[in-house]
């Protein structure tokens, strides 16, 4: 019988494997070794290398591991296999052979960062924060173009606090670096809720499919109870579990069916099973891949799915991105956008979520009455401990904050230091996080004059005497710019207050939003000078301390941060809304809403009677497609017209932004929007397709220091100016054609793609400009702009070269450079 060529073996054992016949693939490869000779002989090691995959899918791990073995015996430099060989190890528990397997590997260049990222993996794993430290920062000094690295090489650092975070390695930006942290990492490194959504936007566009056909229908469904599905890695002993195990029992099943969408640890503890005692169904996804579970979601006809993973460690929003739920909405998990357009809402409350955090995030805020955050009431704390026995003095003031390392800033550490120095006697109490962290931040204290003794680090312990260790304290002081959050409401639960000095994101209000559902927004602190200041003063007011702890004793159930049913009430009366308004989506007219939006100095009747604008929507009025919304006698900037209209909730599919002098020469102005907007997400009437340094205009460029019009065959669109409708048409170039800047005359774009990228106009430019930064920023969040062949006129020629013109010219450049 004639050998078989390997790549013949390749193909057979491929379509076996195909089709679930992974036994008789590894059987044709162990035949095709077990021959004595054959003409592809020197390729052996490929063969073992498949097989060792193979072996390892079946869960043979000791006969994968020596497959692998023998190829690297054959093909000592072949790294895959050294790679894998390692994967193996690690999993059955030998981190360290893996670890000895990589360190050993013949490493080409294209091999280094790949054995050197499984190792800082392994490290980070088992906690070995400084080598793992050291793996990816030679990772990075080899390929600096590693964004993942870059993302776990900086929350290692801020689990060390090893500070500056950002300090610069392989050449890479102090930018790139924050650009890349990840959304964990920069929700504890940035308060700028913009810097914010543009790290997890960047993050998600990256790791996460986008644009999956939708799988929920668009109407939703008609049942008898509202299904809530609640889609978690964390049904376990987790912060999440520990707040929501009492809503879900709460839930009112007369209207509400509840779903638990489980891709958890199962770690058999007695949380676990209340959790899942406390649903009506229990849909485990762990042997699913993302499309399944998301079609399994679909099949289960679910209404209303809850994420309360967000992106944190081992979440799969990826099942998100397939909508297999009509409503999908962001919880508890991840205090931040998501990102993602296909998340409707996030939980929220008005003082963690303010009106002015909604541009920066993709989903909308569904407002809870009292507070964002649920508690369960059913927590037992445990007896509590002497001092002595927490290694605190028996006398003086103890600060604490148990937050996880990575939370803790330089500049907030900074105040606690002196806090400590203005109070004699007193020390601050922290989580043993891990060793270097507790050497790092014993460092910095002695930087600042503290002595290190000063800081005493707490062990882990059980939860009932975790909670028991709050009432030893007198006061927590709050970390910035990612809030305790669960730990606040513990130490409120336990009776310790909580003194905190809320930013602008979403993490950094979390505290201020308990202490307001706790009856202490006192302990709310408006600047950083203030929340020392207090926290000195509290330091050396024990009665203060005391008159807050009896008041938490006796009062806190009567509050509603611990009102569980108050809250599941709130929540079922927010999700009933949300719910009627889907259904009444499927009643809403069958033609999209395209709403104009205009700013004039007229008076109402002018403006219908006189304006160009005016006068052309009451030619169009026929269409019922459009639906005008103007702002009469304006004395506002236009972006603050314009921005209101794509925060506002009420129905509109598409927004057209047009100044007042401009006829709409088109009769056909809908099917037009409605065209240009399925091939672009903004469009306009006429723009440039390359945008050059320091271009002032649309159409002009700089060149010595004057205007001068760019060159034609970078225009597209054409406009007519003219008194009257329909003038003299200037055509510059051939539409529609995709574009860097747009004439801002006239803008039209999906409202719901602006809100879900979080792209709006600077408040800052209020006439020139606007149009220019509005196209940069759309660019910037990955949108796409082009002209759209639309008939208007311009009265107007625009207004060049004046001192507003030239304040907002310097503004620009100042904000974006070239």
């Amino acid at each position: 019988m004639k050998l078989l060529q390997l790549v013949t073996v390749m193909d057979q054992a491929q379509q076996l494997e195909n089709q679930g016949e992974i036994i008789a693939a590894v059987e044709l490869y162990q035949e095709w070794l077990s021959a004595a000779n054959s003409d592809d002989a020197h390729l052996r090691h490929v063969a073992f290398y498949n097989m060792g995959r193979l072996l390892r899918l079946l869960g043979q791990l000791a006969q994968s591991i020596s497959a692998y073995e023998a190829a690297l015996q054959l093909k000592p430099d072949f790294y895959q296999a050294a790679v894998n060989l390692g994967l193996a190890h690690e999993a059955i528990g030998c981190t360290e052979k893996a670890l000895d397997v990589w360190q050993r590997a013949l490493q080409s260049v294209e091999a280094q960062t790949l054995l050197l990222n499984h190792s800082g993996r392994v490290h980070e794993n088992a906690r070995h924060y400084d080598q793992a430290q050291a793996m990816l920062k030679h990772s990075l000094t080899v390929n600096p173009e590693q964004p993942d690295v870059i993302q776990h090489y900086l929350h290692i650092r801020q689990k060390m606090c090893q500070w500056p975070i950002l300090e610069a390695v392989a050449g890479i930006s102090e930018q790139r670096l924050l650009e890349n942290c990840g959304p964990l990492g920069i929700l504890a490194l940035s308060d700028d809720p913009a810097v914010q959504l543009n790290v997890i936007s960047s993050w998600v566009n990256r790791k996460i499919p986008r644009n999956l056909p939708r799988l929920s229908p668009v109407n939703g469904y008609s049942h008898d109870k509202i299904r809530i599905g609640y889609l978690s890695g964390d049904f376990c002993w987790h912060a999440v579990s520990i707040l929501t195990v009492e809503l879900f029992e709460l839930h009112d099943r007369q209207r509400f069916e509840i779903y638990a969408i489980d891709y958890s640890v199962d770690d058999k503890g007695a949380l676990r099973q209340r959790v899942l005692q406390a649903m009506d169904h229990h849909v485990p996804i762990h042997g699913l891949l993302d499309q399944q579970a998301a079609q399994a979601i679909r099949d289960l006809e679910i209404d209303v799915l809850i994420d309360l993973t967000g992106l944190t460690s081992g979440a799969r929003v990826a099942i998100l991105a397939h909508k297999p739920a009509p409503i999908q909405v962001s919880y508890l998990g991840f205090v931040g956008t998501l990102g993602m357009p296909e998340i409707d809402y996030i939980l929220a409350d008005r003082f963690v979520f303010p009106e002015a955090l909604a541009q920066h995030f993709v989903e909308q805020p569904l407002y809870l009455p009292d507070v964002y955050q649920v508690n369960d009431t059913q927590r037992v704390i445990g007896e509590t401990p002497s001092r002595a026995a927490c290694g605190l003095p028996d006398d003086g003031f103890i600060y604490c904050s148990f937050n996880g390392s990575y939370k803790i800033s330089p500049d907030v550490f900074a105040i606690w230091m002196r806090i400590l120095d203005r109070v004699p006697n007193s020390v601050l109490w922290l989580v043993a996080d891990n060793e270097i962290a507790k050497t790092n931040l014993c460092n910095e204290a002695q930087k600042r004059g503290v002595d290190p003794e000063r800081l005493i680090f707490a062990q882990k312990v059980v939860p009932m005497a975790y909670l028991a260790r709050y009432r030893l304290a007198d006061l927590l002081l709050d970390t910035s710019p990612y809030n305790a959050g669960t730990t606040a409401s513990d130490a409120l639960w336990a009776d310790l207050p909580v003194l905190t000095c809320p930013g602008s994101s979403f993490a950094s209000r979390m505290a201020g939003s308990l202490l307001n559902a706790v009856g202490l927004s006192e302990l709310i602190m408006p600047n950083w000078h203030a929340y020392e200041e207090r926290a000195v003063l509290l330091g050396q007011q024990p009665q203060q301390i005391a008159y807050y702890k009896n008041y938490l004793r006796n009062h806190k159930l009567e509050t509603p941060l611990f009102d569980s049913k108050r809250f599941v009430r709130g929540l079922e009366q927010a999700l009933l809304g949300i719910c009627a308004q889907d259904g009444a989506s499927s009643e809403h007219e069958a033609y999209p809403i395209i709403e104009i939006v205009s700013a004039t100095l007229k008076t109402e009747d002018d403006f219908w009677n006189r304006s160009p604008l005016g006068l052309s929507l009451q030619r169009l009025q026929q269409d019922k497609r459009l639906r005008p919304r103007i702002t009469y006698q304006n004395r506002l900037g236009l972006p603050e017209i314009y921005n209101r209209r794509v925060l506002a909730d009420d129905a509109a599919d598409f927004l057209v932004f047009v100044h007042d002098d401009v006829w709409i020469d088109d009769f056909f102005l809908a099917d037009r929007v409605i065209e240009g907007l399925q091939c672009y997400d903004v469009i306009g009437v006429a723009g440039n397709k390359q945008r050059q340094p320091y271009q002032p205009s649309w159409a002009f460029v700089q060149s010595d220091g004057k205007l001068k019009i760019d060159n034609q065959e970078n225009f597209s669109g054409s406009v007519a100016h003219g008194t009257e409708a329909f003038g003299q048409i200037n055509i510059y170039g051939s539409a529609p054609a995709g574009c860097e800047l747009l004439d801002g005359l006239f803008l039209a774009a999906s409202k719901r793609m602006l809100r879900q990228h979080g792209v709006l106009f600077d408040q800052r430019f209020n006439f020139h400009f606007y149009d220019l930064d509005f196209c940069r920023n759309a660019t910037k969040f990955g949108l796409k702009i082009g002209t759209w062949p639309i008939c208007l006129t311009h009265q107007s020629g625009g207004a060049f070269a004046t001192q507003d013109w030239e304040n907002g010219r310097i503004l620009y450049f100042g904000k974006w450079g070239s």
